[in-house]
Order: C-alpha cells, then structure tokens, then sequence
C-alpha cells in the first residue's frame, strides 16, 4: 500500500504589473506606448525607464476601467461611471527629466493624513511626511487656471479641481509610494459599482 501523499497546490503564476498595464491597452495606445519606451532608450541617467514604467502600472491597478494615450507623452487613466467613463488620472513625460502626474485634488486631506506637509511659505512644494527632506512640487489647477492641458480638461469643470504633481524621472521609491497613497485617498471619493440585483 502507497503511503497517502499531501495533494499540490498550483503555483501561483505572478502578473508583473507593467506586463498587465501593457495588456489592457488597445492596439493603437501599445503603439504609442511602445515608441516612447524606444525613444527613452539610451537615455537611463534621466531615469525614465523606472520611474514612467512604475508610475504608469501604478495608475493603472487604481483606475481600473480602460487606458488611453495621447501621441506618445501623454496617458489617460479612466474609471467606469454609470454607462460612462470619467477621467481621473493623467500621466505626462515630455522626456525632459520631469514626469507629471495629474490627478484628483485631495491636498486638503493629503496633509491633514500627514501624507505631505504644508510648506510654510507660499509656494508650491510640499515636504512627505514619510521623508521631510525630501520635497515634491503640487500645483491646484481648475478651469479658470491660464494654461490648462487640453488632456487635463476633462478631469475639471463641474467644481472639480485636480493637482498636477512634478516628478522627477529619477524619483525614488518614496515618492512613487507618496502618489500611490494620494491616488487611493481619490478613490474614495469615486462611484461605487452597482452592485447586481439578487435572483428571484
């Protein structure tokens, strides 16, 4: 008689989360994506290969309803609204060394959360609370603001105002846990899903 063995469990296979980014794009936003991968290439001291990759996956597992690039700078971050879709987060690198994110305002409840600490004087940059040296550039924009992004647009109106974030392209891993924290204090705020009727 055989001796009773333990049954194996299936490994879990683990989804890179820029591969499962890739996958949800439609074949037009893959090819703009994949271009400014190409014309990143051979520029690693300005670090956009980490940080764009890190930060796009990370938009992309909080908004969680379709993806949409616009040329090759720019991507859109959708979630579902009903029968429609609302833009909530925009991610933007013009391959210059800086790379902004644009996104809900939640300033006022960033720093009550002590997630980024007000600047004492009036200007635009905010210490993290996870790190006060270091020290992250926030801008409140509306749709009175001069020179609003035509990509931004759609994130204002209607009493909505949005913050755009400059990073750097060679932003460490506590900056990009910064905006990871601000996008899910967003998502509070979002539509919930309907949940479906029971069966009768």
């Amino acid at each position: 008689m055989k001796p009773m063995t333990e049954p194996q469990s299936t490994p879990r296979v683990l989804v890179d989360p820029f591969d499962a980014f890739l996958a949800r794009l439609s074949r037009k936003s893959l090819a703009s994506v994949q271009a400014h991968l190409e014309a990143t290439e051979g520029h690693e001291e300005l670090g956009h290969g980490r940080q764009w990759k890190r930060l796009a996956a990370m938009l992309a597992k909080l908004a969680g309803h379709a993806i949409e690039a616009s040329g090759q700078h720019v991507l859109r971050f959708y979630i579902a609204d009903g029968k429609y879709r609302q833009q909530v987060f925009t991610l933007e690198d013009m391959r210059k060394g800086m790379i902004h994110v644009f996104l809900p305002d939640v300033l006022d409840a960033a720093v009550a959360r002590k997630i980024l600490i007000a600047p004492h004087e009036e200007d635009h940059t905010f210490a993290l609370g996870a790190a006060p040296g270091t020290r992250i550039e926030v801008e409140r924009i509306s749709s009175e603001s001069k020179e609003v992004p035509e990509f931004c647009k759609p994130m204002l109106g209607w009493g909505r105002r949005a913050l755009r974030m400059s990073i750097s392209a060679t932003g460490d891993d506590t900056v990009q846990q910064v905006i990871w924290e601000l996008g899910q204090l967003a998502a509070e705020g979002w539509p919930k899903p309907t949940e479906a009727a029971p069966a009768t």
